[in-house]
């Protein structure tokens, strides 16, 4: 491969890159009913589905890329392969109530009078399909004068499959014909789909890059299982997880320390008690005062609120809490193997000074959620509701005494 080959190669890859853009950008856009196809009608198609689950509308989109951004011109190529490529593609189109042609390009629409008679194609069908036939007369003059060793004109082929065309045929692509012209970065576009979906502008970025991932994921696992890349809406909320990703990029990542306020602007009524808890029971068998207990039962008490309100903030999750107290056991397991390694049962004063001990030690072991401690008081309020289900315990029997 000589370099002017490797040349067209990249720019061949770069229009493929465009078109799963632009398929990322339709996707964003999905509403509920609709369909989204790559590479299956047409390089992308939307269908929407009407109440009886048949195709009402279908929406078919040619995907054209220059990598030198200029004009759309009279005699265009990429316009003429489309028409032809488009006039093939509809004796083969499923059933359907209305349809759409829409050639989407990055580059920008000139005035010359073809160009221009399509930006309103619906009302300039007679004068379309003569500039049609004309444009072939003219080439295929040019064409005819031409030495038998130059090249013929890589365009002829389509003008004159287009002019072979009826007009019956024509008109129905042209009454249904629309342009899509924006030289803006597909990249720009997604970004600015996602800003008008609430994302916070520090997070688009990421954002964009973790549904770029995922439709790429999608898309290479449908390939490789021979599978059509047809996604619904309901695809790609649910199964591309679209929707989880847009709660994670609108939530604020959880401030831990706000814990601290919320405990010591906590108003505790003179009536408060925890008598009833599992947790009670546990502490006052080990010697710990009413008024600890107390503080304790608020910790916790507050820690639930707190991590309950940070889960409908979508900034700390069900499965992140649970993994969280799942490590609380794994490092209580720790310090109570070690506490209690030489206790004898039969020895109670012993025992319970071991018992106070490991729930100290406990008390003082903060917790982490990634690479954030918690504030004291919130580890606390977690150990304290693994011992009110129970989970864990101070004594070293403390299972068979208060599992039950």
């Amino acid at each position: 491969m000589n370099h002017s080959d490797k040349i067209a190669a990249d720019k061949t890859s770069l229009g493929f890159e465009f078109q799963d853009f632009v398929y990322i950008e339709k996707l964003i856009e999905l509403k509920p009913g609709q369909t989204l196809g790559l590479e299956l009608h047409d390089d992308i198609h939307v269908e929407t589905a009407a109440d009886d689950a048949s195709i009402k509308d279908l929406l078919l989109i040619q995907v054209k890329h220059s990598v030198d951004l200029g004009n759309i011109t009279d005699r265009d190529i990429d316009l003429w392969k489309t028409i032809h490529n488009w006039l093939k593609l509809v004796p083969g189109l499923p059933h359907y109530r209305t349809v759409t042609f829409q050639l989407y390009t990055n580059k920008n629409l000139n005035n010359q009078t073809f160009v221009s008679l399509l930006k309103a194609a619906r009302q300039n069908i007679q004068a379309i399909l003569d500039y049609i036939r004309k444009t072939d007369q003219a080439i295929s003059v040019a064409e005819s004068k031409k030495k038998p060793d130059e090249s013929p004109n890589p365009l002829a082929k389509y003008v004159k499959s287009v002019s072979q065309a009826s007009d019956k045929e024509l008109e129905f692509i042209f009454k249904r014909f629309e342009f899509h012209s924006d030289n803006s970065s597909i990249i720009t576009r997604i970004s600015s789909a996602l800003r008008q979906l609430s994302i916070p502008t520090s997070r688009l970025e990421d954002t964009r890059k973790h549904v770029i991932g995922a439709f790429k994921e999608s898309k290479f696992s449908r390939i490789i299982k021979s599978e059509k890349v047809v996604i619904t809406f309901n695809d790609f909320r649910n199964e591309m997880g679209f929707d989880r990703i847009i709660r994670s990029a609108r939530a604020e990542p959880a401030d831990f320390d706000r814990f601290v306020d919320i405990y010591y602007s906590y108003q505790r009524p003179d009536t408060l008690s925890f008598n009833n808890s599992k947790f009670h029971d546990q502490l006052k068998d080990i010697g710990i005062s009413d008024e600890e207990i107390v503080d304790r039962g608020v910790e916790m008490m507050l820690a639930e609120q707190f991590i309950e309100s940070l889960r409908e903030a979508g900034s700390f999750s069900a499965s992140e809490n649970s993994r969280l107290e799942n490590k609380a056991v794994s490092d209580w397991k720790l310090l109570h193997n070690q506490s209690h390694r030489s206790t004898k049962e039969d020895d109670e004063a012993a025992h319970q000074q071991t018992s106070q001990a490991c729930y100290d030690q406990t008390m003082r072991n903060s917790l982490k959620t990634g690479d954030i401690e918690l504030p004291s008081n919130l580890s606390c309020g977690k150990y304290i509701k693994l011992s009110n289900l129970p989970r864990i315990g101070w004594r070293k029997n403390w299972q068979s005494r208060f599992e039950k």
